[in-house]
């Protein structure tokens, strides 16, 4: 059996899906490297440290979103950022790749040069809060020169920097959507939807590296609140239990 490597896709609080993937897959594969853009790179920050993924949507299930979501209107952002920085830093404050299990590239965007940015080595929480940035919602992140924004602008799904390291099979993990079912009630709803939208554009251009892609069906699911992140977990686990059969006989 090849050792499988997993891209795990932007989307927000949709992304409490890949924890579900994640624990289906973990008891019949291998893992030899991961991937992450935005809530990927998060999640998939949490596996490679050794954090118990369960653990860790349970506590996500307790946060109010009025905490996560801090409302304060900036030159550039509709969030501070500074409740979501604070979260993060009790789990990754001092962490860096060389402390992960597995190989790990978290994605970001260079908003000056309008580049990829990869990381794989020195501060994980840089990379991380780098790669979360989502353009007009959370402000930049910024080391030295560079500004750097969410890694969903360029990949969303980040396949090719997985392929391009050897990556034996590798599995992309799409949780983001095309937007959502109703009309955007408010300017972050828009905001986010619209970058959904042109994210699907160019993964359409991407979608060739992966061997395999599990599509998780979640545009009922609103991605700007904690509300549904159990129906998230719940519906990531069931979609990768379905495709158990096939990854297996492509994976042999």
């Amino acid at each position: 059996m090849k050792k499988v490597s997993l891209a795990l896709g932007s989307g927000a609080m949709r992304g409490f899906a890949h924890i579900g993937v994640i624990e289906v897959l973990e008891k019949e594969f291998k893992f030899e490297a991961f991937s992450g853009s935005s809530i990927g790179a998060v999640i998939g920050a949490f596996y490679c440290l050794g954090y118990d993924l369960g653990l860790i949507y349970k506590v996500a299930k307790q946060i109010r979103n009025d905490i996560l979501i801090d409302f304060k209107v900036r030159k550039n952002a509709l969030i501070s950022g500074k409740n979501i920085e604070e979260i993060l830093k009790l789990f990754l404050r001092d962490k860096k790749f060389s402390d992960l299990k597995y190989p790990f590239y978290v994605v970001a965007t260079d908003l000056l040069k309008g580049e990829q940015v990869v990381f794989s080595e020195g501060s994980l929480y840089d990379a991380v809060r780098s790669s979360i940035s989502i353009p007009g919602v959370l402000p930049p992140y910024k080391i030295g020169d560079t500004v750097l924004v969410d890694g969903a602008v360029v990949d969303k799904v980040p396949g090719k920097v997985l392929r391009e390291n050897g990556c034996e099979f590798v599995i992309g993990v799409d949780v983001s959507g095309k937007g959502l079912l109703k009309e955007p009630k408010n300017i972050l709803e828009m905001i986010m939807t619209t970058i959904d939208i042109m994210g699907e554009e160019i993964f359409r251009l991407k979608q060739g590296y992966l061997d395999y892609l599990i599509k998780i069906n979640l545009e009922d699911i609103n991605p700007y609140t904690l509300a549904d992140v159990e129906k998230a977990y719940q519906r990531g686990k069931k979609r990768a239990e379905e495709e158990l059969g096939n990854l297996k006989n492509l994976a042999s």
